[in-house]
């Protein structure tokens, strides 16, 4: 079975992603479409009160997570491909090389620009980051 990757954030780009990773499922025998979005909540409650437990902000951003995968998941519905989907919690471009690695995803396909943070433009775009850590090719989709 061919397991391709495919980060989400809810932006067009990685909307265009998932139609290109869709084309590729369609075109194999055998494929699954692996959505993942990545959140980065804030660690420690600095600031917080004592009202908001770490569950709850786990919580609440598993819930974005999951709102910002909603479009992908329609593309792939609406095109019968077989995919799972799921939000991972951690730095971006390492979850991503991390989850091909574990899921033996033989392809990544992402957008070249998401909604990313003043951080990303200031060390490195996500995409580019993962370029670099992923053992499986990475495919960028404008």
């Amino acid at each position: 079975m061919l397991n391709i990757l495919v980060p989400v954030d809810g932006s067009e780009n990685a909307d265009r992603a998932v139609v290109h990773a869709r084309r590729l499922a369609q075109g194999a025998k055998s494929a699954r479409i692996h959505l993942i979005n990545i959140q980065t909540p804030p660690r420690g409650r600095a600031g917080l009160s004592r009202l908001v437990t770490q569950d709850m902000i786990d919580e609440f951003y598993a819930r974005e997570g999951q709102e910002a995968m909603e479009e992908a998941r329609k593309l792939l519905d609406a095109a019968g491909v077989d995919y799972m989907s799921g939000v991972v919690f951690g730095h971006a471009a390492t979850e991503i090389a991390g989850y091909a690695q574990d899921h033996g995803c033989a392809r990544i396909v992402m957008g070249t620009r998401g909604n990313g943070t003043l951080a990303n433009i200031l060390i490195g775009s996500v995409a580019n980051q993962v370029v670099q850590l992923a053992q499986a090719p990475v495919t960028l989709v404008k």
